[in-house]
């Protein structure tokens, strides 16, 4: 692989009022962490094309603004994913980086949502993931209202 020692940069003015929407983001992630400590899951629907985005967001690619707040299920399906640590490069020794087991990393689609939220998923071995895989969401022992609440998903077992 070859390093460049180079930084490239971009000229002019990046005005960042642009920007502002992305603060009424805040609020409707607000509204639903909250409702973590209840162990639900709140989604917005878009009046204008019905998709269900959770997380919410403010505005749908149809440019309507989601308004309704549904439940999206606990349950959902893997879309992508992919494994991280040491073990993964070639020519790292286990002492150099992460040791134990790879960290699996995916994009779930929540039943009733449809729209992708990125997990850690346990109780799984590598060989295991497959896209189409059914999982379950994994609660921490002590909820807090934070993103990191539903961070951890588990295969489903049916």
């Amino acid at each position: 692989m070859e390093y460049k020692k180079e930084t490239r940069s971009v000229e002019g003015s990046w005005p960042m009022e642009h920007w502002s929407w992305k603060f009424e983001s805040i609020a409707l992630i607000a509204k639903a962490r909250e409702a973590f400590k209840e162990k639900k899951l709140l989604g917005l629907k878009c009046p204008g094309c019905g998709l269900v985005y959770f997380p919410p967001k403010p505005y749908c690619k149809c440019l309507s603004q989601p308004d309704e707040w549904v439940e999206v299920q606990q349950q959902g399906t893997i879309t992508t994913y992919t494994f991280t640590g040491a073990w993964a490069y070639e020519g790292i020794k286990e002492e150099e980086g992460p040791a134990g087991e790879p960290l699996i990393i995916c994009g779930v689609n929540f039943d009733g949502s449809d729209t992708l939220t990125v997990s850690m998923l346990d109780d799984a071995k590598p060989e295991e993931v497959f896209v189409g895989m059914r999982v379950q969401l994994k609660w921490p022992d002590n909820i807090e209202g934070r993103l990191d609440d539903i961070a951890h998903c588990v295969p489903l077992k049916e």
